[in-house]
């Protein structure tokens, strides 16, 4: 037993040597304190808030004839090389999301030729189209003004399955 006591206080001993080593080690100087930022770094914008790229990187390109979606819901160019499936146009859907400033074709890409479309103009000869998605990975309902994403709504919800009517089984009379 005094072997075990031994033990624990060496154990203890080499433990506070070791703190009191690195407490040594480290600087306690006040020189490198601050205790009150300099006005210059108050003002500062954060590294993180900072945009490394130029105003180039922000501008939209302008949209084009190939950028808009036809009558049938496809790209210029697309037509031709539309395949048998009809949910996507011939073409693969390309994988991402949908935001707002994109391109009718850039929607239709990613979401699939649309269920519904409909085009319109506003009173300034602007296009308007609205494309309806009622299923698929991205259903709703897609604005566009010029050409560009301006709004996204939920698409409608299906109509719920008629409830199938529970009727109680027959009883069987009692016999004898």
């Amino acid at each position: 037993m005094q072997t075990v006591n031994q033990i624990r206080l060496r154990m203890i001993a080499v433990a506070a040597f070791c703190c009191a080593l690195a407490a040594c080690s480290s600087d306690l100087g006040l020189n490198n304190l601050t205790l009150v930022p300099k006005p210059e770094t108050l003002l500062r914008k954060p590294d993180w808030a900072t945009f490394s790229g130029s105003k180039n990187e922000f501008a939209l390109r302008p949209v084009t004839a190939a950028d808009l979606v036809n009558a049938a819901g496809q790209c210029a160019g697309e037509g031709e090389q539309a395949g048998s499936d009809p949910t996507t146009g011939g073409a693969a859907p390309v994988a991402g999301g949908i935001a707002l400033q994109m391109t009718e074709c850039d929607v239709v890409r990613r979401a699939g030729v649309a269920d519904k479309i409909d085009f319109a103009s506003d009173e300034r000869g602007e296009r308007i189209v609205t494309l309806t998605y009622l299923r698929g990975p991205l259903p709703g309902i897609y604005r566009f003004a010029g050409g560009r994403l301006v709004s996204i709504d939920r698409a409608p919800a299906p109509p719920p399955a008629p409830a199938k009517s529970q009727k109680a089984p027959a009883k069987k009379p009692t016999g004898t």
